[in-house]
């Protein structure tokens, strides 16, 4: 679950539970109410204040069900909406209804069981509450007695009214949380095409060719027995079709692994602020040489990922510049935690790698005021192709434990 999506629950849970400060407030005036009459009974105090913290339990619950844990939770929500409708009765029967004191607990209670159900279902809970109110009212009118009327109108205006403005927090909130299921079937739709894209690429570049191998390297069996000289003429097609093939893998799997820079930077900074961060992006045109900018489109990639996973980073920028023949990428973002100022991560030592190989240098370190920075330097022209070496590459070691801080430069090893 992303931080957006926590921060709208958040929002909507404290918004909700407003409206037990509504009870608690009627509690306090009706206390006054009736201390001003000269009426009040401590024990009748006490039993209310208890059914109300009773209420208050339940309501919490109730709160955290149909906004954080909906619909996980809809059955504790129906068995928590009777606790407190049982509370709240207990309240009003045990004290009175006065609209202006204790009544309130009925009118908080209306307004929170009634945000996850249907509008006929609304309408009926309101009426009844409204019906329950007026009744105890007119059986025991307390301190200062209200007018039927008077009453049977102050609560139908707010039991018809309140629910509905909590039912606008859950909206939202559902808008909220279907936004964000939507952007990740997207990204799921964009891997799976990207996959059948790919699936074809191959089958296209190899398909004609691994069929014509296989038929000439049946009829190189067949011509081993009978003629030696043209099954070597077809083995040695087979070989040049083999190499071919594998051109035309390398040359399709080189175009996939080149990044756009400019393309990675606009996918992240929609990542980023769809997650809620901020991003700030300073990319000048012809500041890097397009076929010099791919190891910083990896560095920007790997960046957003480790803000995602390991940060929490309210804002984010990324600037590239130019300087003395260099391009200079630079990621800072504000949310260093502890993995983040231990870890410096196998992903960033990997991309270190690459920038060396290109003649570039990259740091990964936290700056001690709660920002971490991500710096990679690369030539801001290609460097011309060097000649392939026929003799064997080293074995790579496998990677060593990320340290605080990850610095490599050209000559130094990751």
């Amino acid at each position: 679950m992303t931080g957006a999506i926590q921060r709208a629950q958040r929002i909507t849970m404290w918004s909700l539970g407003f409206s037990m400060l509504l009870a608690w407030f009627g509690a306090a005036s009706g206390v006054a109410l009736s201390a001003g009459a000269g009426q009040v009974s401590p024990p009748r105090i006490a039993v209310a204040l208890a059914a109300l913290l009773v209420f208050t339990w339940s309501g919490t619950r109730l709160v955290r069900a149909v906004s954080i844990f909906w619909p996980r939770q809809a059955r504790r929500s129906r068995i928590d909406t009777a606790v407190s409708g049982a509370a709240a009765l207990t309240v009003l029967v045990v004290q009175d209804a006065h609209p202006a004191g204790w009544g309130m607990v009925a009118i908080a209670w209306i307004s929170l069981v009634t945000v996850r159900t249907s509008r006929v279902m609304t309408v009926v809970l309101a009426l009844g509450t409204v019906a329950v109110t007026v009744t105890v009212s007119a059986v025991n009118p307390g301190p200062e007695p209200v007018p039927v009327l008077a009453s049977l109108a102050i609560y139908g205006a707010l039991s018809l009214t309140l629910p509905w403005a909590n039912k606008l927090w859950i909206w939202i909130l559902d808008l909220t949380e279907q936004a964000h299921h939507t952007k990740d079937a997207e990204a799921r739709l964009a891997v799976t095409e990207e996959r059948l894209r790919f699936a074809r690429d191959l089958h296209d570049l190899v398909g004609h060719s691994l069929s014509v191998i296989a038929v000439k390297s049946e009829l190189a069996g067949k011509l081993t027995a009978i003629d030696t000289d043209r099954a070597a003429e077809q083995m040695a097609e087979v070989r040049a079709l083999a190499q071919d093939g594998l051109r035309q893998i390398r040359s399709a799997v080189r175009g996939y692994r080149i990044l756009d820079l400019a393309s990675e930077v606009a996918s992240v900074r929609a990542i980023l602020e769809a997650d809620g961060i901020r991003c700030k992006v300073d990319l000048p045109d012809g500041a890097v040489d397009p076929e010099a900018a791919g190891p910083f489109a990896w560095v920007v990639r790997e960046s957003a990922t480790n803000i995602l996973r390991h940060s929490t980073a309210t804002w984010c920028t990324v600037t590239l510049w130019a300087a003395d023949g260099s391009a200079v990428l630079e990621v800072v973002n504000d949310g260093v935690t502890a993995v983040t100022a231990d870890q410096a991560g196998t992903g960033l030592a990997g991309l270190a790698e690459r920038l060396v190989a290109v003649g570039g240098t990259l740091t990964a370190q936290p700056t001690g005021d709660g920002r971490f920075v991500v710096r990679a330097t690369a030539p801001a022209v290609p460097a011309p192709a060097a000649p392939r070496s026929t003799a064997p590459s080293p074995p790579v070691p496998p990677p060593g434990p990320a340290s605080a801080v990850l610095s490599i430069a050209p000559g130094e090893t990751a």
